[in-house]
């Protein structure tokens, strides 16, 4: 029985579904879910494409961003350097080589892992990463105490979200219901009681909000894990206020071969789901859980400040031009001000210094 049927069974069973929970499963159901079954990223016959796939650029900036957070924790012999949904791997394999090359006592003392729910995934993490010693885990609390630091690029926007309406008579859930064994929404009450009071009084009647309990839960999760240092969020997001200037229209879209999915239920775990990030409910989530925001900026700011332009030919050899060339263009869409440019890049600490980071002086 696939998804969708069991979805279908369920709601005929008991009734509508909060849409979180349909969102949930198609994400991360163990037989049909996308990311645990047939998560493709990339562009080649890829459903999507991140910072990741544009090189090894961004991997060597957020080596330097690793090398400032080492000597900011006082050059510790071992330190733990953790990734959270590391793709194909290649980030932490490139950020690696960029600390051997440009820190090699930095690199020799890391204690490198990843946080991965995907079997897929941790099998071509591991073929990326032949020769290093790993740690695997599904969760940050698995390797507590953390010392060093944990970043996630595009992490937060993949945890499901609850869709609210505020209405006349007060706040409502979207859910799924299903008619003639089609998936439909519906409104009903909030799932949980904390809901009715997560929609911005200034929000319009009809409007719609998104909240992410999962990924707050997530990041505070991650924050007590770590001991000292710190957490490093990039991730397609606004702030509250620019989610309301979008007038209630909601974030929550599809994809599918670079395409995008208008019907949220149109093709349940055969495409990525995700919704943009309230970077104001994370930033409350991360300090309600002990940490302190110590830099923000855009991925535009910050990767031209890890100097993510120095891309310099080595020789006057056609070949050698060519590939500075197309390591020029890769920078400048890592940077576009339009495109992945305009991601949101937090970083917060735990009992550890503020200064030291050149992305954010």
């Amino acid at each position: 029985m696939g998804l969708r049927e069991r979805l279908v069974e369920r709601i005929r069973a008991t009734g509508p579904i909060p849409f979180v929970d349909v969102m949930e499963a198609a994400l991360f159901d163990p037989d049909h879910g996308y990311y645990t079954t047939r998560v493709a990223i990339g562009f080649e016959g890829g459903d999507y494409f991140t910072s990741a796939d544009l090189g090894p650029a961004f991997g060597r900036a957020l080596g330097r961003m690793a090398s400032d957070a080492w000597s900011a924790l006082g050059r510790p012999a071992t330190w733990d350097l953790v990734e959270a949904g590391a793709g194909h791997g290649t980030v932490m394999r490139d950020l690696l080589a960029a600390l051997e090359h440009e820190r090699g006592e930095a690199a020799l003392a890391a204690r490198p892992a990843i946080l991965e729910v995907s079997p897929r995934l941790r099998e071509q993490q591991r073929l990326a990463l032949t020769g290093h010693e790993m740690r695997w885990a599904t969760a940050a609390t698995a390797l507590a105490p953390i010392r060093g630091l944990v970043f996630a690029n595009e992490v937060l926007d993949a945890f499901p979200v609850h869709v609210l309406e505020r209405g006349e008579d007060g706040v409502r859930e979207v859910h799924v219901g299903e008619t003639d064994g089609r998936l439909i929404e519906v409104l009903g009450a909030p799932s949980h009681p904390d809901l009715r009071w997560r929609v911005p009084e200034a929000l319009a009647i009809g409007g719609r909000w998104e909240v992410s309990r999962a990924a707050e839960g997530w990041v505070a999760q991650t924050a007590a894990a770590i001991a000292t240092g710190y957490l490093l969020l990039i991730d397609y997001a606004d702030d509250e206020q620019g989610l309301l200037a979008r007038r209630g229209a909601g974030t929550v879209r599809g994809f599918s071969r670079h395409r995008l999915v208008g019907d949220a239920l149109a093709a349940l775990g055969e495409i990525d789901l995700t919704a943009t990030v309230n970077i104001t409910a994370i930033t409350r989530a991360a300090e309600g859980a002990g940490l302190r925001l110590i830099g923000s900026g855009t991925q535009r700011d910050v990767l031209i400040a890890l100097g993510v332009r120095e891309t310099a030919a080595t020789s006057d050899a056609p070949i050698e031009r060519l590939r500075s060339a197309s390591r020029r263009s890769a920078a400048e869409l890592l940077i576009d001000p339009n495109g992945l440019g305009a991601f949101r890049v937090l970083l917060f600490a735990r009992d550890a210094p503020a200064d030291g980071f050149r992305a954010f002086n």
